[in-house]
């Protein structure tokens, strides 16, 4: 009897045995940390898994070794038997090419601090406010109407889809270009709820990048600056080595204008002229002649913006009682700017010094009509549609309360969607949460509305590069809505620019001069904040944190 359950013993041990050999386990692969791009291999208990090669990619990423998600070490296949589940996790490392915003790509031909200008001498324009269809409207009116314009289009690098960027208000988006920074980077929105203070913040100049202006401090280059405000702290009324210009309103040819037009962009490029013309400046500090052609000279001219918003008289400028009208004054005044801007030019040619100088020559933002389309119309238009949102957003969720809270106030108690903007974009931030998916639903949802033109979500505005802590979603009203704060005023032929329209979005901009290819059409998407590490670059300085690109205009061949 014993030696029988012995053998019974025996062969149930060799069942039991063989059994355990025959145990599958499964081995699960989770490419880039994603849980939806995923390989599994089934393998026998303590046989050795073979490692293989990887076929999925990553833009910008080589994949670097396997990690255990139990120990979060590196999986070595030829020294560690299978003996349960696992999961590895795939680890990447960068490629090493440095690349901006969207993934775009340096030139082949850019190396750090090495100028691609021998000797180069740049010239930042900005014409605040210059919307791509005011150059397109007059072009339409008349193809010579702009003969200044259409020289230095022939002889540079013109952009035919040049961007701004989000919230497209001045001060955020003049740190951006000299900068080459998004938001994400700099922390300026302009305004924003702050959901740690419970306040809603205005905010000015601030920038927490490194800007175009420093680096040519710090290299201690010749620096003149005519107006451009944000590099006023960092120059001076007296020193011709780092000048700031204010505009001369003693000048003859100013005065002859009138006392209203004293500070226009006139006056600021009658100073740019005496610049490079080695003659007598007046400035806050006195008289100062420039003998030695600064490597960085910028100028800011802010009529565009001034005169497009359409709200008060600005420089003797009357406001326009209809959007035609508007539209009327617009190419007006941008065909006496192009005037000026060649009157700058043949200056700069009179003294011996424009072949020496590269020219960058864009904007902030562009314009976008809101409003009813005349002083005497009522319609639709006339009114802001933050109720109408508001009421779209309980319709999606009844917890959903709305209030656009302005600069240094709190919202209610009750409020649970914190609404902050100027008059256009509106920026949401959901004080008790929301995921992504949600964000999604809710997109769909506004963009059913006839005032809704565009809606951004938390994930969009972290892939263009804003700085979501100041709001989860970004909803942008269509042609001539507004989400202006004042529910009851009556909104006729106005203007405005933080807008995802392509009034406010598509902008102008070309780059001509020394070292830059001519009769060149950039077609693929530039933005402006591209233009402060292209014009670094130039010169042989970097801005090493930034996210825009050096453009690939420079008359380089690439490698």
């Amino acid at each position: 009897m014993k030696r029988k359950t012995g053998v019974f013993l025996m062969m149930f041990l060799l069942l039991v045995l063989a059994s355990c050999k025959s145990i599958d386990y499964t081995v699960e692969f989770i490419f880039n940390d994603d849980e939806n791009s995923t390989l599994t291999k089934v393998v026998k208990s303590g046989e050795v898994l073979e490692s293989f090669d990887v076929e999925y990619s990553k833009y910008g990423y080589i994949f670097d070794y396997w990690m255990d998600e139990d120990t979060n070490k590196e999986f070595i296949f030829e020294n560690t038997k299978i003996k349960s589940d696992k999961r590895l996790i795939g680890v990447w490392k960068s490629d090493g090419i440095r690349r901006g915003t969207f993934n775009r790509e340096y030139p082949s031909y850019y190396e750090v601090n090495k100028p691609l200008i021998d000797d180069g001498h740049v010239v930042y324009i900005n014409f605040d406010g210059f919307a791509r269809y005011y150059y397109d409207e007059a072009i339409k009116r008349d193809p010579n109407s702009l003969p200044t314009i259409t020289q230095i289009m022939s002889e540079g690098v013109f952009f035919d889809d040049l961007r701004t960027t989000t919230p497209s208000i001045t001060n955020p988006t003049q740190n951006m270009i000299i900068s080459s920074a998004t938001t994400a980077l700099t922390k300026n929105v302009y305004r924003y709820y702050d959901r740690d203070k419970n306040i809603v913040i205005q905010q000015a100049r601030e920038n927490e990048m490194e800007t175009i202006v420093d680096r040519v401090v710090d290299a201690n280059l010749p620096i003149a600056s005519i107006s451009f405000y944000l590099a006023e702290p960092q120059l001076s009324p007296v020193d011709p080595e780092r000048l700031y210009i204010r505009p001369d309103s003693t000048n003859p040819k100013v005065v002859e204008r009138g006392e209203k037009r004293g500070g226009d962009y006139f006056s600021r490029f009658e100073q740019l002229i005496k610049l490079v013309k080695g003659e007598p400046i007046k400035t806050g500090g006195g008289t100062v002649v420039v003998e030695k052609l600064p490597k960085l000279i910028m100028i800011y001219a802010d009529d565009l913006d001034a005169h497009g918003h359409n709200q008060v008289e600005n420089y003797g400028v009357p406001v326009s009682a209809s959007e035609s009208e508007r539209l009327d004054k617009m190419v007006k005044e941008l065909r006496e700017m192009d005037e000026k801007l060649g009157d700058f030019i043949n200056a700069a040619k009179e003294a011996g010094v424009y072949d020496k100088m590269t020219f960058f020559f864009t904007t902030d933002h562009g314009m976008t009509p809101f409003g009813a389309i005349s002083s005497s119309e009522g319609g639709k238009y006339i009114h802001s549609k933050i109720a109408d949102l508001a009421y779209a957003l309980s319709q999606f969720d009844r917890s959903f309360e709305l209030e656009k809270v302005e600069p240094e106030g709190k919202p209610q108690n009750r409020t649970t969607v914190v609404g902050v903007g100027a008059n256009l974009n509106l920026q949401l931030t959901f004080r008790n949460g929301i995921t992504d998916e949600e964000l999604e639903e809710l997109k769909e949802h506004l963009l059913k509305e006839e005032y809704v033109g565009v809606v951004k979500t938390r994930k969009e505005l972290e892939e263009e590069g804003y700085w979501t802590y100041a709001a989860d979603m970004i909803v942008s009203p269509a042609e001539r809505y507004s989400f202006a704060p004042n529910v009851l005023a009556q909104y006729r032929v106005r203007g405005q620019h933080d807008s995802y329209l392509e009034s406010a979005n598509k902008i102008f901009g070309v780059v001509w001069g020394k070292g830059i290819k001519k009769g060149y059409v950039y077609e693929q998407r530039a933005y402006n904040y591209d233009f402060g590490i292209t014009m670094a670059a130039a010169l042989g300085l970097d801005l090493p944190q930034a996210n825009g690109i050096v453009l690939d205009i420079f008359n380089i061949k690439e490698d």
